[in-house]
């Protein structure tokens, strides 16, 4: 009986020491190329964007089902998902503005800009079967007052495979798409 203890213990131990000693795989979402429009540059930043709580952890979730969520702990955000989709959507939104445009995020704010992007996600994740889901709701705001201006988007994406990776380049589209979608209400 003793031995019988020691050895499940030693397989728990093994077992534990195997799973530490994984890296987990790092992930960040890229910027898509788009087609610059014509006209004016403008000045804009992108503000905090706001993601629901269920988002906001470093390891990346996945839909398992209706009403059950998946997360694993070896597959991660390179940095917090709201500071990774403001940052790539400012960049995104800089390729798709007029030649001379700039574009920043809040954090880089020179106070000079002509308009903000406020935006506020309600999903950004793969359903069970893969298929990337963005909804978006956002509100640009001009300083030069007037009424701002608020859209909604219902994007999906699916990825080639069911590898996270995929996945990750699926929502980098997604986010590409919205920031062609924005850029159009801002020309």
């Amino acid at each position: 009986m003793m031995l019988s203890r020691r050895a499940a213990l030693a397989a728990l131990l093994a077992g534990t020491a195997a799973c530490s000693s994984t890296p987990p795989k790092v992930y960040t979402l890229t910027t898509v190329p788009g087609a610059a429009a014509g006209g004016r540059p403008v000045t804009a930043s992108v503000a905090l964007v706001d993601i629901p709580k269920y988002l906001d952890r470093p390891q990346i979730v996945r839909r398992s089902g209706a009403v059950q969520l998946g997360v694993d702990e070896f597959e991660r955000w390179g940095e917090p998902l709201a500071n990774m989709v403001q940052r790539v959507l400012a960049d995104d939104l800089a390729a798709r503005l007029p030649a001379g445009s700039v574009v920043t995020t809040s954090r880089t704010l020179s106070g000079d800009e002509a308009l903000t992007v406020e935006l506020a996600l309600s999903r950004f994740d793969p359903d069970a079967d893969g298929t990337v889901v963005l909804e978006a709701q956002w509100r640009l705001r001009r300083k030069s007052g007037g009424r701002a201006r608020t859209e909604t988007a219902r994007i999906t994406r699916r990825p080639a495979d069911d590898s996270i990776a995929t996945e990750v380049r699926a929502m980098s589209d997604a986010l590409g798409e919205l920031a062609d979608r924005i850029a159009g209400t801002i020309s």
